[in-house]
Parts: structure tokens; C-alpha cells; sequence
């Protein structure tokens, strides 16, 4: 390797480049590999596509979401930990989450022994009652959210993703530094891993336990006895309570605020080396090599930015459309037909056509990153892998305290803001005879398609470094849209999991569609056995 850069670019990519290489060599064993007829997974791979139409997931979290939805559905109807391992395996290789022909059947056994850890460790939890009610549907809940990411490591380990949250955790500890008075050292260190986990590889509530309870708990990885599995179940409530405190600390916020500065130069980074695996010595031996990589890898990543977010939009629209407009038909018309007397079409019509309007808009609207970007880029880059960021570092200020009076006039004034952006819209809508369901619905899907819009932008701001420049308009935009979005926030987040469309899918039609599909592929395995004995 080069001496062009520093030992941590070094160390960097070398680690990456061995992270691609375990990864392509995984599955390669001289194990019988699982093979599933075509047809049976064309049919899982038409329902799981339905699924997520209607259960908005970013991309790269739908296997292991898919993992725990099978998990839960299987061990609670399930004794045998082979089968639920084995069955697992089929459903995702079917649904196209994993390669027909390519997994080696020792997966199957391993996470049968992943399975059975949690299984042992499920059954021993202490009968207790806490905050939230049941503690028995909170704690299954939380611990199969684990297990689907151990068992998703193990049939597609995370070796890239821990290389960049290494070498990154390594940048922003050098470049982020905060007051003692603050937080300490420990806990400063934890809330960089946990703000890289949360916007660098985008991990979900599950995904980040999983990472704060593998740093927690290393012992639990490496064959742990039946006693050890016992005593850690024991002490759950423990467990979990340390880990809900370090993922649900107050200054994480302000961690995330600096990571999402600072995302664009990992991402291209990283997509540097992913694309030059072959001859990344070469690139690496002169900074103009490196420049001249890091702007092509640009170009490429913007271009593929705008098909993905072209990619998420169209999805979003489809969730939209089919778990929210339903609400528009669903109530507006019995409510306009029985309680009004009358239905009025243009306020339905509008409740129905604006949001996936709305979001079409968003994507429209978004534009491609400037050449001054891409040359911020380069500059943050060449910074990172020569090591010479720590002399100018990012202090993180002390924030307003909840009893400060400044803090106390602000709330106080957004609350007027608040009101007055919904104000406005209320009296706009009631001009055009709105009824309350009506205008209700309106507000509804403005507040959680504008929330869908502003996290689909992001994305494509994760790659823009330039400050935004800032204005008397965009002052006035924010000031007026921050109400809507935190209103959409909320739904997003606090109703989540209340999906019918969902519930429908998941307890009523997947159990025996999936049994359906099950007989469908040993029908198929019959007939092919009958054909080779004919022939």
C-alpha cells in the first residue's frame, strides 16, 4: 500500500477491501447448497413485493425486517427450532432476500443454534410488570428485534458497514470534540457510534440494540452456556434499561446534527474504494489519482442518488395511496353521506389526489449536487485519509437547559407559530366547504406526506456539504413548515405500527399463504421425482 496517505487511511482501506473480500467468499464451501423451485418463489416474491408496498421500510432494512416478521410468526407456533431455522432460510431465499442456490445448508444449522440461544433466553424471563403494561409482548417484542439481526449477521455478515463506522468513529472522535460538563468521555464515544449507526448506515430502533448490546454483552457471541443464557435472562429488565439509556439519550440529537455534516465524505469514500477494488493501490499512490477517483465516484453516486430517490418516492406513493387515501373513502364518505347529508366530491377528491401529488412534487423539485460540492468533497476527503482534521476541531457548545428563559419565550412563541400555520390552512379549506373530517384528512396527509418528503430530500442532501444559504424566504418557509413536520413526525413515529392493511397481511393471509406456498414447493418436488423415475 501507499505511503500517500495516513496510517488511518491505510488501516481504512485495507479493512475495507477485506470486508468485501469475506463477504464475496462467504457462501463459498463445498456445502450442498439450498435450491428452491422458481415458480414457488415467484409467487413469495409477488407477496413480499405487496407487503412492502404496504409497510414503508427503507431498502436495505427489508431482510431484516422480513427476518423478524418470520421469527415471530414461526416461534409462536413452532417447537422445533430446526424448522423454524430451515423454514426461515426458504421463506427468504423465496421472497429473493437471499440467492436460490447459493446459501450452503450449514446456515440452516447455525441459525438453528441462534434460535435456540434465544429461545432458552426467551423462556426464562422473569414474570414482571412494568410501565408499559404487559412486559411479556415488550420484552418478546425487543428480543426477537435482536435476534433477527444475529441471524441476518450470519447469513450476510456486516463486514463493510463495520469497516466505515470504524474508520469513521476514528474521524469524528478527532474532529468532534465536547466539554466535559457536557458528557464524558465514555458516553461521548457511545453517542459517536450510535449518531454513525443511526446516519451512516441508516440502522433502525432494533438494528442499534443489536449494535449496543453486542458492545454491552461481547460474551453472548461466543457460544454462551446455558447458564450464562439463564443469568442474562434473569437480569433483562437490566439489559434493556442501559441500552434504552444509551440509544435515548437527550444529546443524541445534537451528535446526529454534526454525523449528517459530515456523511457525504464516508459515502464517497467508501463508494471510491467499492468500485476500485482491483486497483486501489494505484489509485491511492498520488493525490491526483485520488481526486481524480473521488469526483468520478461522485458523478456516478449522484446519478444513482437521483434513480433511488426516484425509487423510494414511487414507493412511498404507493403506501401512501394505499394506507392513507383508503382513510379519505373509508371515512370522509359514510361521515359526508350520514352525518352531513351530503357528499362533497371536490374535498374527497382533493384528500385523495394531493398526497401522492405532493410527493411527485418532492421528487421533481430535487436537484443534482454543484461542481463546488463535488470539490468540497474532494478537499473533506483528502483531509480525512492524510489526517489533518484534528487541528481545527468542531466544538460542541452547551445547549439552552429547559429552564432557561430564552428556552421558555421560544416554546412559547412557536406555539403561536404553531397555531397560526394551521390556522391559516384551516380557514383556506373551510372556504371551500371543508367540513371537520375533511379538513381533518387534509391536515393528516399534508403533515405526513411533507414529513416522507423531507426524509426522502434528505438522502439527496446527505450527499450536498455546502452550508445552505440561508434567507429572509427560507427563514419564513422553515418557521412555517417546522410545525407540519413535526405534526407528521409524530404520526409517523407514534402510529407506526398501526397499519390494518398490515395486521390484515401479517395475522390473517401470510400464516396459511406461506403454508400454501410450503405444499406448493414439496408438490412440485413430488412430480419432478415421478418425472425422473419415468425417464
Amino acid at each position: 500500500m501507499t505511503k500517500n496517505i495516513s496510517e488511518v487511511g491505510e488501516t481504512f482501506v485495507e479493512n475495507y477491501k477485506n470486508a468485501i473480500k469475506l463477504e464475496e467468499s462467504y457462501n463459498e464451501t463445498a456445502d450442498e447448497r439450498i435450491k428452491l423451485h422458481q415458480v414457488s418463489s415467484k409467487i413469495a416474491f409477488l407477496y413480499e413485493k405487496l407487503r412492502n408496498a404496504i409497510d414503508y421500510k427503507e431498502e436495505h432494512l427489508l431482510r431484516k425486517t422480513a427476518i423478524e416478521r418470520i421469527l415471530k410468526r414461526r416461534l409462536t407456533t413452532e417447537k422445533n427450532e430446526l424448522d423454524v431455522a430451515k423454514f426461515l432460510i426458504y421463506e427468504l431465499i423465496r421472497a429473493r432476500y437471499l440467492q436460490n442456490d447459493k446459501i450452503p445448508e450449514i446456515r440452516i444449522f447455525e441459525v438453528k443454534q441462534i434460535i435456540e440461544k434465544y429461545t432458552l433466553f426467551i423462556n426464562n424471563f422473569p414474570e414482571q410488570k412494568n410501565e408499559k403494561g404487559d412486559n411479556s409482548d415488550y420484552l418478546f417484542d425487543w428480543t426477537v428485534g435482536i435476534a433477527a439481526c444475529e441471524i441476518e449477521e450470519k447469513i450476510a455478515p456486516y463486514k463493510r458497514e463495520d469497516a466505515i463506522v470504524e474508520f469513521a468513529k476514528d474521524v469524528i472522535d478527532k474532529k468532534l470534540k465536547v466539554p466535559e460538563q457536557i458528557i464524558n468521555e465514555e458516553n461521548r464515544k457511545n453517542q459517536i457510534y450510535i449518531a454513525l449507526l443511526r446516519n451512516l448506515t441508516k440502522s433502525d430502533v432494533p438494528l442499534i440494540r443489536y449494535r449496543l448490546f453486542e458492545m454491552n454483552h461481547p460474551e453472548w457471541f461466543f457460544a454462551p452456556s446455558e447458564g450464562l443464557i439463564m443469568k442474562m435472562s434473569k437480569d433483562i429488565s437490566s439489559i434493556i434499561s442501559d441500552i434504552e439509556e444509551q440509544a435515548n439519550n437527550p444529546l443524541g440529537e445534537h451528535f446526529s446534527r454534526f454525523i449528517k455534516k459530515n456523511l457525504a465524505y464516508f459515502t464517497i469514500l467508501e463508494d471510491v474504494i467499492t468500485r476500485n477494488t482491483g486497483n486501489i493501490n494505484k489509485i491511492f499512490v498520488h493525490h491526483l489519482h485520488i481526486e481524480d477517483a473521488i469526483k468520478d465516484a461522485c458523478i456516478k453516486k449522484y446519478k444513482e442518488a437521483k434513480i433511488k430517490l426516484k425509487r423510494a418516492a414511487t414507493r412511498s406513493i404507493i403506501y401512501i395511496f394505499i394506507t392513507k387515501v383508503g382513510l379519505a373513502i373509508a371515512m370522509e364518505l359514510p361521515f359526508d353521506k350520514y352525518i352531513i347529508g351530503h357528499i362533497n366530491y371536490f374535498a374527497l377528491g382533493v384528500n385523495i389526489i394531493f398526497p401522492p401529488l405532493l410527493m411527485l412534487l418532492v421528487v421533481v423539485t430535487i436537484k443534482i449536487p454543484s461542481k463546488k460540492n463535488t470539490e468540497a468533497i474532494v478537499k473533506g476527503i483528502m483531509e480525512m485519509i492524510h489526517d489533518e482534521y484534528h487541528d481545527n476541531p468542531f466544538i460542541m457548545k452547551d445547549t439552552l437547559h429547559s429552564s432557561s428563559f430564552f428556552n421558555k419565550a421560544f416554546k412559547f412563541f412557536y406555539a403561536f407559530v404553531f397555531i397560526g400555520s394551521f390556522g391559516i390552512i384551516i380557514l383556506i379549506l373551510q372556504k371551500f366547504n371543508f367540513n371537520v373530517m375533511s379538513i381533518g384528512l387534509f391536515l393528516f396527509f399534508l403533515s405526513v406526506v411533507s414529513y416522507f418528503g423531507v426524509r426522502i430530500r434528505q438522502s439527496a442532501r446527505e450527499l450536498v456539504v455546502l452550508k445552505r444559504k440561508e434567507g429572509i424566504i427560507t427563514f419564513a418557509t422553515d418557521l412555517f413548515s417546522i410545525p407540519i413536520l413535526r405534526v407528521g413526525q409524530w404520526f409517523s413515529t407514534k402510529l407506526s405500527n398501526i397499519n390494518i392493511f398490515a395486521f390484515i397481511l401479517d395475522f390473517i393471509i401470510e400464516a396459511p399463504f406461506k403454508t400454501f406456498v410450503e405444499v406448493f414447493e414439496e408438490w412440485i418436488n413430488y412430480i419432478k421425482e415421478e418425472r425422473d423415475k419415468i425417464y
